[in-house]
């Protein structure tokens, strides 16, 4: 089965929202002690930018089944609009904003491993980080719900560990061209 290789455009474009979400996600484990509402803001903006990023991936990956295109779509537009929610209304209960990060992180984690273990597109590698990457962000959202009176300043930890991880698969599936 030959590789197909993105666009070199989708490729940067993977990069640069890998590195937005791995500075956002470093800035808040950083400073944790900043404003709440600036937290919820950045991991907003960092969960933004990654529904983005899927809309762009489940419109333009010619190359993938349409159902994996519409998964990917559909976690992307479900991100951007719980990404929106928790921007406009910060003054909600902090617990209910970081709740609906987490279900968003939850559906992009289930996303990843339906598409690393049915996109036979990809190498064996890639479709095994994917599942991977899924699985450690999954247990991080089911930590949250399971746990959530930990405190506010252990659950921005989680989420900002789990966008990590999701900023370096990004950046990895950019350099090697390799398409999620």
């Amino acid at each position: 089965m030959s590789e197909r290789k993105a666009p070199s455009w989708l490729r940067a474009l993977d990069i640069i929202i890998g590195l937005i979400a791995i500075i956002l996600a470093i800035v808040v484990l950083i400073y944790p002690r900043l404003a709440v509402l600036t937290l919820i803001f950045l991991l907003s903006i960092a969960l933004l930018i990654i529904g983005i990023s899927r809309v762009a991936i489940g419109i333009s990956a010619k190359y993938l089944s349409n159902g994996l295109r519409a998964i990917s779509t559909g976690a992307g537009i479900l991100a951007i609009i719980l990404a929106i929610v928790a921007l406009l209304y910060p003054r909600l209960a902090i617990e209910v904003l970081i709740l609906l990060l987490a279900f968003a992180l939850l559906i992009h984690s289930i996303s990843r491993i339906v598409i690393g273990g049915f996109a036979k597109v990809f190498p064996s590698w890639l479709r095994g980080l994917l599942i991977v990457v899924g699985l450690l962000t999954i247990v991080f959202s089911i930590i949250i719900f399971v746990f959530p009176a930990l405190g506010f300043l252990t659950l921005v930890f989680i989420l900002s560990i789990a966008f990590l991880i999701i900023g370096i698969e990004s950046i990895v599936s950019g350099i090697t061209g390799t398409r999620r």
